[in-house]
């Protein structure tokens, strides 16, 4: 079967019509086109066709991007209803496209998450979630605005946003220190808020445990948790036990089937005893 030809009013203007379409102009030779284009496929996946994206090779389309007056590749353009809305230029981070997206779909008023029900939780939370993980806060925010009451919901926020405002999470956390449901929370996370705002010392307790926040908060979780242990052995009194605490914390916060838990609990375990 022969592949349909590309065709710039179909693909483009008039799919504009009904959703906002982001164009990548790219060529073969291009290298940050090449670090850019995984990136776009990827926070496509994650919105869900909310959007889509069309790739414009400029090589085989040069009347297209003359049209669009493209000097410089990548480029990127956002057309809605038949109109160019914005754009930006270069191999800009995941972090920095998302949040002109979604700057982009709020003053479009197009909504980024469908409205959930209490029941589309267990579809919302990964099977193994990650500490910390913005775009799961951001899902679980969303989510939360519409069921408030939501307690599994309201526990998985609180330790997300414990990395982010962890002073902030242990005051609200006050509210439900009657509730046996967050008592574990309360219990947890003042040793993530003392290991956050751990400053940097001479002692080599003290370098792991900065190394290992660094770590984690860039998404290496099993590096981070090799170094709290290597603490615990080594040096297992250091402010007042603090890399035990970080362990049985993150240890809870993963739960006994998480990988990273069945991987390294018992060699955690052994650390201590």
């Amino acid at each position: 079967m022969e592949p349909v030809e590309f065709d710039f009013k179909r693909d483009v203007v008039d799919l504009s019509f009904e959703k906002p379409i982001l164009i990548d102009f790219w060529a073969e030779w291009c290298g940050p086109c090449r670090v850019l284009g995984p990136v776009l496929e990827e926070l496509e996946k994650e919105y869900n066709g909310i959007w889509s994206l069309v790739k414009i090779n400029t090589e085989e389309h040069q009347d297209i991007a003359a049209y669009f007056r493209i000097q410089s590749i990548p480029n990127c353009k956002l057309i809605y209803q038949g109109k160019l809305v914005d754009e930006f230029a270069g191999a800009l981070s995941k972090a920095t496209i998302k949040t002109w997206l979604d700057k982009q779909l709020a003053a479009l008023e197009i909504e980024t998450e469908p409205d959930m029900e209490p029941d589309d939780f267990d579809t919302l939370l990964p099977e193994f979630p990650s500490y910390p993980d913005q775009i799961l806060k951001e899902k679980l925010k969303r989510f939360l605005e519409l069921n408030q009451d939501h307690k599994k919901a309201l526990i998985e926020y609180y330790k997300q946003e414990l990395f982010d405002q962890p002073m902030a999470v242990i005051e609200a956390l006050n509210q439900f220190k009657d509730q046996k449901e967050f008592s574990i929370l309360i219990e947890d996370s003042p040793a993530i808020a003392e290991w956050l705002q751990l400053s940097e010392g001479s002692e080599i307790a003290n370098r792991n445990l900065i190394t290992a926040r660094n770590l984690i908060l860039n998404q290496q979780a099993q590096e981070s948790i090799d170094l709290i242990i290597e603490t615990v052995m080594k040096f297992p009194s250091y402010q007042n036990e603090l890399a035990r605490r970080i362990g049985i914390t993150l240890f809870h916060f993963w739960g006994n089937q998480h990988p990273l838990t069945k991987e390294n609990r018992k060699l955690f375990d052994m650390a201590i005893y």
